[in-house]
């Protein structure tokens, strides 16, 4: 699998990776290190949107 390919699996941009905040170019066995110390931006949103949805009631019940 490629870096990219890992990067399309977590629901990241292409490249969103390959270069670091200096601008240089990220090592692939970095990338896979940093892709699999990630949380999955689909799983994520999820989780929150459901999060959001019980304190959206919440705050209604309230009221």
């Amino acid at each position: 699998m490629t870096e990219t390919e890992s990067e399309r699996l977590m629901g990241l941009p292409e490249g969103w990776t390959k270069y670091g905040a200096d601008g240089e170019e990220i090592r692939p066995l970095q990338r896979y290190k940093v892709l699999g110390n990630a949380i999955a931006l689909p799983c994520a949103d999820y989780i929150m949107a459901g999060i959001y949805e019980v304190l959206a009631d919440k705050v209604g019940k309230e009221d």
